[in-house]
């Protein structure tokens, strides 16, 4: 970005007769020249923004090999708790149906739509194979991760809205309104012993009453707690493959295991037998959509960590050793 005074957030050199003349650093993208040179510069144009890592470039240009598949993961989850936080916006939160949610969740990160961003945006195209259209889809999502490892959460979600929401949503009016609900002081206790300090209280009524409203908020928690779980998984475990990480987090934010959370918080309102998993695990779901309704997506990730008893990873992350 220049020289570091013209950088946002970064410190000035120092002046004076006895200061060291400036001089740009050296980074890996100064050597680069011809093609790769191009393919780099294409991507951050696309990306609208500029990656500083040269692992992850590395990894969106040729997309295949490990580091592609966690980023794809690990991005895939990012983008799906933004979406389902932004559709839920789309109706009055007393409409008893998710049809309209589900539906739109699965066309927008489709391979086919996926793939028509990727167009759109102007990838550099893949040099090394012949990419499918799940391949190319594959790393729209693997470009949300990386933004995530490079720059934190904040960015990683800005580019998730920008590069998939925007066009999808444009022009369709989100709702500002809140649900009617009274206060549930055990929810509010519940945010603030996992870290958040509630702010507009009707959220967290609203998740503890049954109806349309929490059903709702509970569909933004479930993407966000698998979220926070990738997000932690990727720190805790750099070598596994997506098949395991996959498998681990299914029961991790398993009914069953969410159901014993619920209990933990005190937020359950029903007798813990099996038959009612299903509806204790949607209170803690609902508790962390309340969060994301309230805070926005790092404190419901903060919050989702806290219930996984797992490491909140905001980002950017250190080099590997």
């Amino acid at each position: 970005c220049g020289p570091p005074s013209s950088c946002p957030g970064a410190r000035a050199p120092p002046t004076g007769p006895d200061a060291p003349a400036w001089s740009p650093v050296t980074t890996w993208r100064d050597a680069l020249q011809g093609l790769a040179a191009d393919d780099v510069a294409q991507l951050d144009r696309a990306l609208g923004f500029r990656l500083g890592r040269e692992d992850l470039v590395r990894s969106l240009i040729d997309p295949r090999g490990h580091l592609f598949q966690r980023l794809e993961y690990v991005g895939d989850s990012i983008l799906d708790a933004v979406v389902v936080s932004e559709l839920v916006r789309l109706e009055p939160w007393d409409e008893p149906s998710l049809a309209l949610v589900n539906g739109e969740q699965q066309a927008m990160v489709s391979d086919h739509a996926l793939g028509r961003v990727a167009a759109r945006r102007g990838l550099p195209r893949v040099r090394t194979f012949q990419a499918s259209r799940h391949r190319l889809a594959d790393r729209i999502e693997a470009a949300i991760g990386a933004l995530w490892v490079d720059r934190g959460i904040e960015d990683a979600a800005t580019a998730a809205y920008d590069l998939v929401v925007r066009s999808a949503l444009d022009g369709l009016p989100r709702r500002s309104d809140l649900p009617e609900a009274g206060r549930a002081d055990r929810y509010e206790e519940a945010s603030r012993q996992l870290g958040h300090e509630p702010v507009e209280p009707v959220w967290f009524g609203a998740a503890a009453e049954a109806g349309p409203a929490r059903r709702r908020l509970a569909v933004v928690g479930d993407s966000v707690i698998e979220a926070a779980m990738s997000t932690a998984q990727y720190v805790e475990q750099p070598e596994a493959n997506e098949a395991v990480l996959s498998e681990e987090r299914r029961g991790a934010t398993s009914n069953a295991t969410l159901a014993r959370r619920a209990h933990d918080l005190h937020l359950e309102r029903r007798h813990d037998d099996r038959a009612d998993r299903r509806a204790m695990a949607d209170e803690v779901q609902a508790l962390v959509g309340a969060v994301a309704m309230d805070g926005g997506i790092r404190a419901a990730l903060l919050v989702a960590s806290g219930v996984l008893g797992r490491t909140f990873a905001p980002g950017p992350l250190a080099l590997p050793a």
